[in-house]
């Protein structure tokens, strides 16, 4: 009972040291920020992860399963907005031109999002790239790629994994429809918790610039699920009870994903500082690769240039200061000159009347 008191104890301190650290870092306009990017990556997002996970079963029916479960975060409306986009953003090919172009166009837009939230899980960690090297933009653009597949891989698995359960919930529900409701429900549920773990473990192990063992990034993972899982039915039932797509009209549906994609980063970057609290307590190794270093090592170089920039700009203040106070001590040295020119000829009169008298 000791145990469990004491590390209770210690995951509430954890807790309330990432809300500190999240809090300092300013998730929101990052979040925002995010959000914006996401708008026009996620046509190109989509038509990849829909082209990789459609090879094996079909572009309608993944189409089918990303419009429901969006419609479930969001609502239909807002569903039915990305499903346009996944018709619209297809690839033309009435050239190889056109194919080739149109490929390497939706590589680029795709990887945006995650490139910006490398950049951020980047300032969690505290940590600044060295020098954005053509080399090391290609490498981060690998590396966000491998994020859209890894979307695909799981989008595919759940789809293998659905259609395992649907079969098994047709094949039993004759024996025990009520119990086999029950537990596959429960199956469920468990297999998705464990799909989106794996995600955003994958987003803490891979974006940011360091070397993170896996299993540190376990529990962080876990608290982020939790957070979007609960954070989902919540924003669900805010959407549905308020609303807040309406006011915007016809834009109602690019309000509502922006809210949606917002509301995520937040979630996503408190997981990811609780991630470094928990590396902090089990005082695991972890440090900036090959690419990357502290940032406090830019941030003193920028203050060291900041500081020579003073010192020249406090020499040229002194220099006009001095050229002020020459021309100051110079006017007043003519004003004395021309009070005693004055003085001079007061004496010189009063002496003449002096004398005339």
């Amino acid at each position: 009972m000791g145990e469990i008191k004491r590390k209770f104890k210690v995951f509430v301190r954890l807790l309330k040291n990432s809300y500190f650290s999240w809090n300092r870092n300013d998730p929101w306009a990052r979040s925002a920020t995010i959000a914006y990017y996401a708008l026009f990556s996620l046509p190109s997002l989509l038509i990849i992860v829909v082209t990789i996970a459609g090879y094996f079963f079909g572009r309608k029916a993944v189409q089918g399963r990303i419009k429901e479960e969006v419609g479930e975060f969001i609502g239909l409306e807002a569903s039915i907005a990305i499903e346009n986009m996944i018709a619209n953003a297809a690839l033309d090919q009435s050239s190889t031109w056109a194919v080739i172009f149109g490929f390497a166009f939706l590589i680029f837009g795709a990887t945006g999002v995650f490139f910006q939230l490398k950049a951020a899980m980047n300032n969690i960690w505290n940590i600044a790239v060295k020098k954005n090297t053509v080399k090391r933009i290609i490498i981060n653009r690998i590396i966000s790629l491998g994020m859209v597949l890894v979307l695909g891989l799981l989008l595919l698995i759940s789809l293998v994994i659905s259609t395992v359960i649907k079969a098994l919930r047709d094949y039993l529900a004759s024996i025990a429809p009520a119990i086999t409701t029950f537990l596959l429900g429960i199956a469920d549920l468990l297999i998705s918790f464990t799909i989106i773990m794996s995600l955003f473990a994958a987003i803490f192990k891979w974006l940011p610039d360091v070397k993170l063992k896996w299993k540190t990034t376990y529990l962080g993972a876990m608290l982020t699920t939790i957070l979007f899982l609960v954070a989902e039915y919540l924003i669900g039932f805010y959407f549905g009870q308020s609303d807040p797509g309406s006011v915007y009209g016809g834009a109602s549906s690019v309000v509502l994903i922006l809210l949606w994609v917002y509301y995520t980063c937040l979630i996503v970057f408190f997981g990811a500082e609780f991630t470094v609290q928990y590396a902090l307590y089990k005082r695991e190794k972890v440090e900036p690769n090959e690419y990357a270093e502290p940032a406090i090592y830019q941030e003193l170089e920028r203050l060291e240039q900041k500081r020579g920039q003073l010192i020249d700009e406090k020499r040229i203040l002194d220099t006009l200061q001095s050229y002020s106070d020459k021309e100051e001590e110079q006017k007043k040295q003519a004003e004395d000159r021309e009070r005693q020119k004055n003085e001079r000829k007061i004496r010189h009169q009063a002496k003449k009347n002096k004398n005339k008298y």
